[in-house]
C-alpha cells in the first residue's frame, strides 16, 4: 500500500466512508459479531444514544433495533467504525475521514476488512458514503487479498 496514492480517498470533505459486506445472512452477522466481541474494550453499544451493555449475540441488537436506534462502535486505533444494524442482508460500518490521517490508519482498515472477509468468506468493500458499487479498496476472499483502487480523474 502506497499512502501517497490512496491518501486522496481520505481527504475530509464532510462525508463518511462505508465498509460493506453484501449478500449476508444472520449467520454472517453472527460471525462478525463474534469477531468484534472478542475485544470487549474496543466495542461500545448504544441504544437511543445511551451507552448500554454489549449484547452477547447479534440477534439481540436486531430485536432492539425494531423499537430503538441502536449502534455498535468498534474502536480501531483512533478510528471509530459504527454499525447500525439496518439489514440482515448487508453489514455496513461507517467511518469519519478525519480519523484516517496516514498509512497506519489505512493499514488498520485493511487489516479489519481482511478479518471481516475471512470470518464471512465474502467480499468486503470500502466505499464513498452510500456508494456500495464504488470501491476504494476491496478484499477478495478467493485470493485472500485486499486491493486498493487507483484514483480516477
Amino acid at each position: 500500500m502506497d499512502w501517497s496514492k490512496i491518501a486522496p480517498h481520505f481527504e475530509a470533505d464532510g462525508s463518511l466512508r462505508d465498509i460493506y459486506i453484501c449478500g449476508t445472512s444472520i449467520d454472517d452477522w453472527a460471525s462478525v459479531w463474534t469477531a468484534l466481541i472478542v475485544e470487549p474494550r474496543c466495542l461500545a453499544f448504544t441504544i437511543d444514544g445511551e451507552l448500554s451493555t454489549v449484547p452477547s449475540v447479534v440477534t439481540t441488537a436486531f430485536l432492539l433495533g425494531r423499537a430503538h436506534s441502536v449502534c455498535a462502535s468498534y474502536a480501531l486505533g483512533r478510528q471509530r467504525l459504527n454499525c447500525h444494524f439496518f439489514s440482515e442482508e448487508e453489514i455496513e460500518f461507517d467511518l469519519d475521514l478525519r480519523d484516517v490521517v496516514g498509512p497506519d490508519e489505512a493499514k488498520q482498515l485493511a487489516e479489519f476488512m481482511t478479518r471481516m472477509g475471512r470470518v464471512t468468506s465474502k467480499e468486503v468493500r470500502l466505499t464513498p458514503e452510500n456508494e456500495v458499487g464504488s470501491a476504494i479498496a476491496r478484499y477478495e476472499p478467493v485470493t485472500d487479498e485486499l486491493v486498493w483502487m487507483p484514483i480516477t480523474a
